[in-house]
């Protein structure tokens, strides 16, 4: 039998773990209430146009993935981190911010923002493995540009100037729009006339107005797409949504943006590798491009090439680099971009 003393002490210690436990789920659900009144209020007043932001903004959506790396330990027994560590992106998404802010809305998102802005997202990012978690982010964009439109921008894009142009004639005919992109499968490999095919149409790189019923039709392919269980890289492998863009794009249900406006194709047609970007060189490039995109996955997967991702932002200007080149030209440019501007700048992080 329990004496009555230790009885007392359990009553108490109970007692202490109800009390903690009530008030620590009333604090939870405080702070759940006001992340979801926040949330709310970014889709009522942020996503859909209302005259406090200005109407008929489009929307510029900027995707982050946080991986777990070991690029820059915390400390000696912390070595694996979910942090970006990769300085030259803060200056790439900050140029896009500097130079469209004033004609789009901004938003900055993650794996998380998924559930939080599209209805029926019920996909818990943090625990699907790749290729399936790359996959149902594609997903993702694409919902995001269905429901909400904009423009898909990838977060390494150094931008050079406005984007706004871009996506009016993208969207022009009331079309979706995708850019080319650097021939990399194996199944778009040959022109008719036997010649290698440099650039295909993808959707790295896209945008729509909302409710667009093609955007729709790229949405329930990758949904059905994720039915059929793809667990290996063999769709990217093979290009099927490049394939899919280029059927759309060839009936004229999708526009096509060369890939000399954003820096990856020079005036003769070559395609700008990541050597190129990392040479001290000369590339003969469109002057009417909106920017170069950097290959962040190629820099990720290249020992040689490595080094880049780690450099803080002061290094990166100091490299002799044609990249490093252009990085210093957005700055001068956004900088007087923002001084003779008189609009309201919206950009928020969801």
């Amino acid at each position: 039998m329990f004496e009555s003393k230790n009885i007392y002490k359990y009553a108490i210690v109970l007692g202490v773990i109800v009390v903690v436990s009530y008030f620590g789920d009333k604090v939870r659900s405080t702070f759940n209430t006001k992340d979801k009144d926040e949330y709310e209020m970014i889709k009522k007043y942020l996503l859909n146009d209302s005259p406090l932001y200005g109407y008929n903004k489009p929307k510029i959506w900027i995707h982050t993935k946080y991986d777990i790396n070991a690029r820059k330990w915390r400390d000696f027994y912390s070595r694996n981190t979910t942090d970006l560590n990769q300085p030259y992106i803060h200056l790439t998404i900050k140029s896009i911010i500097n130079h469209c802010s004033d004609n789009f809305h901004i938003c900055l998102i993650d794996d998380e923002s998924f559930s939080k802005l599209i209805p029926t997202w019920d996909i818990d990012m943090n625990i699907t493995p790749e290729p399936m978690r790359s996959q149902y982010r594609q997903l993702g964009l694409a919902q995001l540009l269905y429901y909400y439109g904009g423009m898909v921008v990838p977060n390494s894009f150094l931008c050079t100037r406005n984007l706004k142009e871009l996506y009016d004639q993208g969207t022009l005919g009331s079309k979706p729009f995708v850019c080319e992109a650097i021939n990399r499968s194996s199944n778009i490999n040959n022109k008719k006339d036997g010649s290698n095919l440099l650039f295909i149409p993808s959707t790295y790189f896209m945008g729509s107005k909302k409710n667009n019923i093609v955007i729709l039709e790229y949405v329930e392919y990758l949904k059905e797409r994720s039915l059929r269980g793809y667990y290996t890289n063999e769709y990217e492998f093979l290009g099927d949504t490049s394939i899919g863009s280029w059927g759309s794009v060839n009936k004229g249900k999708m526009n096509l943006v060369g890939g000399e406006f954003i820096g990856i194709k020079t005036n003769k047609g070559k395609q700008v590798l990541l050597e190129d970007l990392m040479e001290d060189n000369y590339l003969d490039l469109n002057p009417n491009m909106y920017g170069i995109y950097i290959p962040q996955d190629e820099i990720l997967s290249r020992p040689k090439f490595q080094w880049f991702a780690v450099l803080d932002s002061a290094q990166i200007l100091e490299t002799k680099t044609f990249i490093a080149k252009h990085f210093k030209a957005s700055i001068v440019d956004s900088y007087y971009d923002t001084t003779n501007s008189g609009e309201i700048k919206s950009t928020v992080a969801i």
